[in-house]
């Protein structure tokens, strides 16, 4: 059966013959841009000849709302140019038709059912993208159902070079099931994974915006997306959760002079497959592409899709979900900070993997600001409050000095005091590009995140705008530049992270740490110390000339007080 034909309207008892959908698609968009490429007079000539189309296709519009997922470019060119009844009147039928058309609009409603929840994933804005857009889409594996349009944005990538390893994933899962006797049971597993997926279906919907909700995706393809990506993801996680409880375990021994235990569990076998894919796949360092894959916006699928397969193929009852968070923490160390807060993350809080990821760097519950109210309520920014600060250099001539934060639980967590502004250290890999500009792309996008990486982005764009800036800040071991372009890749790194994203003042987290910098670069005595250490204690010969002419300036003065003093009160004589 056609697929389209699953979306195929009954026809009318009167006179209209639904046509398929895509040519319902191709007639109205083929029509839109006819009538955008005329001006006003062909449109009313054109009107003369092809009325008659055009009625069909308004009441081909009214008659059947479930075209409404139709965008506007559609709609107006299946609504149709105004019916003038007059020289300066539209007809009565025209705007009764654009009256239904305006009532037919429902604003999204979110409530407290899973299925009515705000997406969390979405497309990335065109805008953000401007510059590198290679950031935002996967290198060797694409997750999720934006895959068509990754495809057509560049044919030259097969991504279908790992969709038979995702199958191997499935089967591997359903092969250590512990209640698998026989091949006869893989069938029930399988539907009970499909059937999970299917009651799971409007909650997975609401994850994503429109673009996903009925008829774009169908429901087939939906289920079967879900079904091969999570297992995927959940073959990864438990695979590095393994490693992870192994690597404890040896800490632990070491740490008592025990000997190590045996590896187990299966890793080396998960290893010795890797390594087939990898000669498949014709490159060695393919599985580096895959972790950074998974932490792409538009490459994630829900978490509670993971987990839900997790509790298919559990085989250990008493292992709970939260071995999916110790396994993703440990796919993910290489791309982190050392410098972690231990806070858990409790897996009922994590939307996908990069909002995982999000929360494991960002700033712990102790440090994250007061700022009361919703954050969409604060979309415009206020002008009082400070968002800017001069650069590197001209902190440093006003007397800031730059220090590398020791022991910092965030390498966002910023802090100024004494003239003193302290940075965690911070390594530019080329990779992190692309990762922070997916935290970020998070941010502007979901609108309960609350922007700490925007602001920290251009809290940085501000003290980096010259190679001098960035020396400075290299120097003070705050900037670590490991990318291969050199210098002149890391003055912009943080100019293209910020490239078109947006903070309300009231919700940055370093407004009170810019009004402090701000205020201290502004007073006078900063300055002066600085001009007088730099003069005059630049080097210890500078330093010494100083001391020397000082002690010299201290003996005249001497001299000249007992010249004086021998005048005015001269020794009496004997």
């Amino acid at each position: 059966m056609d697929p389209e034909d699953n979306f195929r309207p009954n026809s009318p008892p009167f006179t209209i013959t639904i046509p398929p959908l895509s040519e319902v698609l191709d007639t109205a968009g083929a029509y839109n841009r006819k009538m955008h490429s005329r001006n006003l007079s062909d449109m009313q000539e054109d009107e003369e000849e092809g009325g008659h189309r055009l009625e069909g296709r308004s009441r081909l519009l009214d008659d059947h709302p479930e075209l409404d997922f139709l965008t506007d470019d559609f709609r107006v060119g299946l609504v149709g140019p105004p019916q003038l009844q007059d020289d300066q009147h539209v007809s009565e039928e025209y705007v009764k038709r654009v009256e239904i058309r305006m009532n037919r609009v429902v604003l999204p409603k979110y409530g407290g059912s899973e299925s009515e929840q705000p997406p969390t994933i979405y497309k990335v804005p065109a805008e953000m993208k401007f510059g590198n857009e290679e950031a935002f889409h996967p290198a060797v594996v694409e997750i999720g159902p934006f895959d068509r349009e990754r495809t057509q944005y560049d044919s030259r990538r097969n991504y279908k070079l790992l969709e038979d390893y995702k199958w191997c994933c499935v089967r591997r899962l359903i092969s250590r099931h512990h209640l698998l006797q026989e091949p006869a049971r893989t069938p029930a597993l399988l539907r009970r994974c499909l059937d999970a997926m299917k009651m799971a279906e409007p909650r997975i919907r609401a994850s994503y915006p429109r673009i996903l909700q009925p008829p774009y995706g169908l429901r087939q393809d939906l289920l079967r997306s879900m079904l091969l990506d999570g297992c995927f993801v959940l073959h990864r996680l438990l695979k590095y959760a393994r490693i992870a409880r192994r690597e404890e375990a040896a800490a632990a021994a070491a740490s008592s002079g025990a000997a190590p235990p045996a590896a187990g569990g299966g890793t080396s076998g998960d290893d010795e497959e890797d390594d087939d894919w990898t000669q498949v796949f014709g490159r060695c360092w393919v599985w580096g592409f895959v972790t950074c894959d998974l932490l792409m916006l538009e490459n994630q699928i829900p978490f509670f899709v993971i987990q839900k397969l997790f509790e298919q193929f559990r085989t250990d009852p008493d292992e709970t979900s939260d071995v999916l968070v110790v396994g993703a923490l440990r796919l993910f160390r290489s791309l982190r900070p050392q410098m972690l807060h231990s806070s858990p993350i409790a897996c009922r809080d994590v939307h996908h993997l990069l909002h995982l990821f999000y929360l494991s760097v960002g700033l712990p519950p102790s440090r994250e600001p007061s700022l009361p109210g919703d954050p969409r309520r604060h979309a415009v920014p206020s002008s009082e409050l400070p968002q800017w600060v001069p650069c590197a250099r001209e902190l440093e001539v006003a007397g800031v000095r730059f220090r590398a934060r020791k022991g910092a639980a965030s390498f966002l967590d910023v802090r100024f005091h004494g003239g003193i502004l302290e940075i965690p250290a911070l390594q530019l890999y080329d990779y992190s590009e692309s990762l922070l500009r997916n935290l970020i792309a998070f941010e502007q996008t979901y609108p309960f995140a609350p922007g700490h990486f925007t602001a920290y982005a251009i809290f940085m764009d501000c003290l980096v705008t010259s190679p001098e800036d960035m020396r400075l800040l290299h120097h003070s071991g705050v900037l670590v530049n490991q990318m291969n372009g050199g210098e002149r890749d890391a003055v912009g790194f943080f100019g293209r992270l910020c490239h078109e994203a947006h903070l309300a003042s009231d919700r940055n987290y370093l407004s009170s740490v810019i009004g402090d910098i701000n205020r201290y670069q502004m007073a006078m005595w900063p300055r002066w110390r600085t001009a007088l250490v730099r003069s005059y204690f630049s080097n210890p010969w500078a330093a010494i000339s100083l001391a020397a002419a000082v002690f010299l300036l201290a003996l005249t003065v001497l001299q000249s007080f007992f010249a004086a003093y021998a005048y005015f009160k001269p020794p009496k004589q004997p």
